[in-house]
């Protein structure tokens, strides 16, 4: 049985990209009878201008969408994530992290076959926590407790490394005309985006996997 490769391209600020992945862990699940996976995350920055020391969260929302920023947005999220026994605390949350280091991170991960528990501590220490998740100290921590070295891992955020690489992969989804997130591409060829619901994902998932047979039958 092949494996389908999922692509998800995500920024860690992303509550539906929170939403999304327990959804599709719960599908994948479901399926793993049936089929195989190999999941990567792809770089992508909702507030690529905030400043690499973050920026005022309240300030930010007041300028990005005026006074009457509804709350009624953030309880929608909030009762969705008690459905995934996910906590979302937006009041913790005091500052807009720049999310490059934290793309970057998860770079380091991947070549450590680290990325989905990366990237579900930094979900849990943003929302849930309300950490700075743009902070070299912060992030070397949340990586530590997935066993890699903390000193090893400031020195590698402190370097570039990675970082060309982290802006080629963000280019790609340009190139391919991805503006929203989450977004979930198959097999190199097939989109999906948005929090979908696990049966969603089941349905694509399944759709997929035919098509590729029928390939292979050709």
């Amino acid at each position: 049985m092949n494996a389908l490769k999922i692509e998800i391209v995500s920024d860690v600020v992303c509550p539906w990209c929170v939403i999304g992945f327990e959804n599709l862990k719960k599908a994948i699940k479901e399926l793993e009878d049936e089929l195989t996976f190999e999941i990567s995350w792809k770089p992508y920055e909702l507030h690529p201008e905030i400043p690499t020391n973050g920026y005022d969260k309240e300030l930010y929302m007041q300028q990005k969408f005026g006074s009457n920023l509804g709350k009624g947005v953030y309880d929608e999220i909030i009762d969705i994530g008690k459905d995934l026994d996910f906590d979302f605390n937006f009041s913790k949350t005091e500052r807009i992290p720049n999310t490059f280091l934290a793309h970057r991170l998860l770079w380091y991960a991947e070549q450590k076959n680290l990325q989905n528990e990366l990237s579900e501590n930094l979900f849990y220490a943003y929302f849930t926590e309300g950490k700075d998740i743009g902070s070299i100290e912060v992030l070397a921590s949340i990586a530590s407790e997935l066993g890699l070295d903390k000193l090893k891992i400031i020195s590698f955020l402190e370097s570039e490394t990675g970082s060309k690489e982290v802006e080629d992969q963000k280019l790609e989804s340009i190139e391919r005309s991805i503006g929203a997130v989450p977004t979930y591409i198959i097999n190199d060829q097939y989109l999906i985006q948005g929090g979908q619901q696990p049966e969603t994902f089941m349905a694509f998932l399944r759709k997929i996997q035919s098509k590729e047979l029928e390939k292979q039958n050709v």
